[in-house]
C-alpha cells in the first residue's frame, strides 16, 4: 500500500501550481477579471449617464421646436391679418391715399420706341424745426 501511495502523493505534489513570492499565482487572474467587471460596471454607468444626458437635451430642443413652431403660426396669422385688402384701403383712406383722377404712362429712354416729357409734381417735404439752442 505504500507503495501505490506514495506516487499519488508525489502526482498531487506535481500538481500544485509552485509558491512564488509567497503568494499563489490563482490571485493574480483572479484579480484582473475583478478589475475588469468593476471596470465594465462603471463604463456601463457612464453609458447611461451619457444617454440620460442626450435625452435631456434631446427634450429640450424639442420644447424649443414646439415654442417656434407656434411663434411661427402667430407670425403667419399676422401677415394675413396685415395682408388684408380692406385694412389696407382703410389705411390708405386715413392717409389720404385716394385714385389718380387720370393715368399718366411714363417711358423711360431705351426702353421704348419713344421719348417722351413727363412733368409730375414733386410734394415739397415739410420743413423740420431743429432747436438750436438744445446742447
Amino acid at each position: 500500500m505504500t507503495s501505490q501511495a506514495l506516487p499519488y502523493a508525489s502526482r498531487r505534489a506535481a500538481r500544485r501550481a509552485p509558491v512564488v513570492d509567497g503568494r499563489n499565482p490563482r490571485v493574480l487572474p483572479l484579480a484582473f477579471f475583478v478589475v475588469v467587471v468593476v471596470a465594465v460596471f462603471f463604463v456601463m454607468i457612464f453609458l447611461r449617464i451619457a444617454l440620460d444626458k442626450t435625452a435631456f437635451e434631446l427634450e429640450t430642443v424639442q420644447r424649443q421646436i414646439a415654442t417656434e413652431e407656434s411663434r411661427q403660426l402667430d407670425l403667419r396669422l399676422q401677415l394675413a391679418e396685415l395682408q388684408d385688402p380692406l385694412r389696407i384701403a382703410n389705411e390708405a383712406t386715413r392717409m389720404g391715399l385716394t385714385y389718380p383722377d387720370q393715368r399718366v404712362a411714363v417711358v423711360v429712354d431705351g426702353l421704348a420706341g419713344g421719348t417722351a416729357e413727363i412733368s409730375v409734381p414733386v410734394p415739397e417735404p415739410p420743413a423740420l424745426a431743429f432747436n438750436t439752442d438744445s446742447p
